[in-house]
């Protein structure tokens, strides 16, 4: 896994800590969101017209039939796939065994999707 080359939460040991559900799925969110975005950020325009015009062929349309919307969400769907991103369950796993190998991913988006005392 390459690390994040923005601004991640500090890499800090600690033990493992049960967290609540809601928070480790906003911290999931957080991270396919973060990951998603470092490969999009990463393709050339040339490279995003070319998928789109692949998305627009996979939905059986002409090109520029499809609105900008319709274009970006085929293209967040096709970037997901190739990022094979783990399932909720499997990150969680992952992440409540070794968080420091996670939070440099994480943008902090999942902080504004929980109300906790911990994100106060």
């Amino acid at each position: 896994m390459a690390r994040r080359t923005g601004k991640g939460e500090p890499r800090k040991p600690r033990k493992p800590v049960a967290e609540p559900e809601e928070v480790l799925r906003a911290k999931y969110l957080d991270y396919c969101s973060a990951r998603l975005c470092d490969v999009f950020m990463e393709l050339e325009e040339e490279r995003v017209f070319e998928l789109a015009r692949a998305a627009e062929e996979r939905a059986g349309v002409s090109q520029g039939a499809l609105s900008f919307q319709e274009i970006a969400d085929l293209l967040v769907e096709q970037l997901m796939d190739d990022l094979a991103l783990p399932n909720f369950t499997t990150w969680g796993e992952a992440y409540q065994e070794h968080p420091e190998d996670y939070d440099p991913y994480l943008l902090g988006l999942w902080k504004t999707m929980v109300e906790s005392p911990a994100t106060r």
